[in-house]
């Protein structure tokens, strides 16, 4: 007893004075001062772009049958047309393990070429704890046909596995699919990877004052290194995060009302470093969100534009005019299909993959141009 409150105790002592400290294997830093760049509220603006604000709706479930065959679709209603079509059918509730146990994917990331996604899952839709699954996308889609002749392989594997009932072909898919450690994951709907390094990071404490972000292993998918710090007093951090060409970090904000108008999308933008983190608020913010909760952000290289997605409802701006904005250059869309998002990445081609829940798949854009 004596010997845990003292590693308490040192890991505690480490982290007030900025030391480091190795806590679950993972490098602990803590930041001194305001990680947020100061700011003058009276110099802050909003662009009118088009309202195409979505109210929060009831989640209706996509399938009859888990063990689905058939794309479905999801597509414009207004605003910017795209269509997501079904392309891979993730593992659902009621797979792998027990009732439930893969029911709350919260946030993808997608290599540049397509192959390889990587899924935060939480154990439950209130939980702070999950795990991250890598799934070779390229070999399950080519050995298995996966997002063609045989869709329902990965949900029928992983099914099979939770009743101790697996084929040979059962056990050759999931040599492609890597199931990660549980840790402490936050909300988990900010996993992200930055392009400039390959490096997985996802903030372990939003909508906090005192957060921190992690680095995932793209290996072991388990944090190696955590970072605290605060932003400001009077600023929490937002529970999205995405990351340019450039190594840019961004998240944003809804406006509770103030100096900002309440409901304005307040943008924010910096950079991870090794140890530390910086962000500033960018000056100029989104009049409209797009809808009643935050569910993710994400960048695509090919049109170099940020996005913003709700349920239902998904806004983009170029990133190059950040602070600059006109209302015409900000696009949005609302969806139908009353579907849960969970979040939206681009391959360098610019074809865009939405993952959306109930049942947990991602949808890819017939086009290019989203």
């Amino acid at each position: 007893m004596k010997k845990a409150v003292f590693l308490a105790a040192a890991a505690s002592a480490a982290l007030l004075f900025g030391g480091t400290t190795t806590l679950a294997h993972a490098k602990t830093y803590t930041q001194h001062g305001n990680a947020l760049a100061n700011y003058n509220v009276k110099k802050y603006k909003t662009v009118n772009n088009k309202n195409m604000f979505v109210k929060r709706y009831s989640f209706k479930q996509s399938y009859g049958d888990i063990f689905q065959t058939s794309p479905t679709k999801i597509s414009s209603t207004k605003g910017k047309k795209v269509t997501f079509k079904s392309n891979v059918f993730l593992p659902v509730t009621y797979t792998y393990n027990k009732s439930a146990d893969w029911g709350n994917p919260q946030s993808e990331v997608l290599s540049k070429d397509g192959n390889t996604l990587y899924e935060l899952i939480t154990t439950t839709s209130q939980s702070t704890r999950g795990w991250i699954v890598r799934y070779n996308l390229g070999a399950l889609r080519s050995k298995f046909g996966i997002s063609t002749s045989h869709m329902d392989a990965l949900r029928r594997a992983t099914y099979d596995h939770s009743v101790k009932q697996m084929s040979s072909k059962d056990k050759a898919i999931m040599k492609y699919v890597k199931i990660g450690p549980k840790f402490n994951t936050g909300h988990g709907q900010s996993l992200a990877m930055n392009p400039k390094n390959g490096q997985l990071w996802f903030i372990g404490a939003p909508v906090k004052v005192h957060s921190n972000v992690q680095q995932v292993s793209t290996s072991s998918l388990k944090p190696t290194k955590k970072i605290n710090f605060m932003l400001k007093s009077t600023v929490t951090m937002g529970s999205n995060l995405t990351f340019d060409k450039h190594g840019n970090a961004y998240f944003f904000t809804y406006s509770n009302g103030g100096w900002a108008p309440k409901g304005a999308i307040k943008i924010y933008k910096g950079k991870i470093n090794s140890k530390s983190v910086k962000f500033h608020l960018v000056m100029q913010g989104l009049r409209h969100n797009p809808g009643t909760k935050p569910q993710a952000m994400s960048y695509n290289a090919k049109r170099n534009r940020l996005y913003f997605v709700s349920d239902g409802s998904i806004s983009s701006i170029p990133a190059s005019k950040l602070g600059k904005l006109k209302a015409s250059q900000v696009e949005a869309t609302k969806l139908n299909g009353h579907r849960e998002f969970e979040g939206l990445q681009f391959t360098k081609n610019g074809a865009g993959y939405l993952m959306s829940n109930r049942g947990a798949e991602l949808l890819k854009t017939t086009s290019n141009n989203f």
